[in-house]
């Protein structure tokens, strides 16, 4: 029985995937905002797997201190971590800054996401070889990184925000992926594919039902977090990015050293962490 935290886990893909892996039996954490919304999930997972290992903490990814408080619980209560799913996400049609400073959609689907990952590193050493999935998108590959909208955009665009928040996660997966080589703890990313989720409340309801044509079910969306969610931890590849199932190719930036420590020292300083993991 593996022991596994998945962010997001209220809906859609993150709620599947909880699912899925409550039914093989692991030991499944979900954390989430809504503690209302946790607990009826986590009893219906209960209900259906009868799996009694399957617990709740609390996370507001908009939120620096919340995400200490979320790794902080966690490593009091568990020995080690086997797999952190970074899966949760969002989209924000008009801009909303963090009270910790921050671009709402940077914050929540890349910073905050890089912040938990590093703060539960001891957890996932522990339990080596582990692995950490970040649930990207395919938008990632139109994103552009300027680093000065990190903390509010001087022209507000939802999509130029969103795909730059999934570029720059795909980049930090990427750079903790070769921080992390010698650790035993590999870090993947992966485009689950178009997933009809809660996303879809963004658009108009015209451009929702001509959207829905070309959209996935949520289980068909979990099928590769599953996937490397099962794979055999030895044989475990790392700095990859998958398109539902398969090796794909990520933006070029990924591939770019130069300009993933850049983006890491960024992130770094933001949160106040050194650049340096040793």
């Amino acid at each position: 029985m593996k022991t596994i935290l998945i962010t997001g886990t209220t809906s859609g893909i993150g709620k599947i995937t909880a699912l899925q892996l409550a039914k093989a039996g692991h030991h499944v954490v979900m954390a989430n905002r809504n503690r209302k919304k946790s607990e009826m999930v986590r009893d219906e997972i209960v209900g259906v797997t009868s799996n009694n290992s399957v617990n709740i903490i609390d996370l507001d990814l908009a939120s620096k201190a919340s995400v200490t408080n979320c790794s902080k619980t966690f490593l009091a209560t568990y020995p080690s971590l086997d797999i952190l799913i970074n899966n949760a996400g969002l989209m924000s049609n008009g801009e909303v800054i963090t009270d910790d400073g921050f671009e709402l959609q940077f914050a929540v689907n890349a910073l905050s996401q890089f912040q938990l990952t590093l703060e539960l590193l001891p957890a996932l050493e522990m339990a080596a070889p582990s692995q950490v999935i970040f649930v990207t998108s395919l938008m990632h590959k139109f994103g552009k990184l300027n680093f000065d909208s990190f903390k509010g955009w001087n022209r507000y665009s939802s999509s130029g925000s969103y795909g730059q928040s999934k570029l720059a996660m795909t980049m930090l997966a990427c750079e903790l992926a070769e921080q992390l080589r010698d650790r035993d703890i590999s870090v993947n990313s992966l485009h689950p594919g178009a997933v009809n989720t809660g996303i879809l409340n963004n658009y108009s309801t015209f451009s929702q039902l001509f959207l829905k044509l070309f959209f996935v079910s949520p289980e068909k969306g979990a099928k590769t977090s599953l996937y490397l969610a099962n794979m055999n931890p030895e044989s475990m590849p790392t700095g990859e990015y998958f398109d539902r199932g398969k090796k794909g190719k990520a933006h070029k930036l990924t591939t770019d050293s130069t300009a993933r420590r850049t983006l890491w020292k960024a992130c770094c300083d933001h949160l106040g962490k050194a650049t340096d993991l040793t």
